[in-house]
């Protein structure tokens, strides 16, 4: 499954490409800045993630400084 985001100022186009999404047979879903906020941050944090096991305390000791 692939997703596109289409980010626009103009609720004009966003109602127009909506539509036509439908007519094609897709599914829309309109997300606030938010939940865009959210899948970027996500996808940042999926893109740097490296597995290491890194303790609590060493986290909090760099969170406090």
């Amino acid at each position: 499954m692939a997703t596109l985001i289409i980010e626009s100022s103009d609720p004009k186009n966003v109602k127009l490409l909506a539509e036509l999404a439908k007519k094609l047979g897709d599914r829309v879903k309109s997300i606030s800045a938010t939940e865009m906020e959210d899948l970027l941050f996500g996808d940042l944090m999926e893109s740097v993630k490296t597995g290491e096991y890194i303790n609590k305390a060493d986290v909090m000791g760099v969170l406090r400084s």
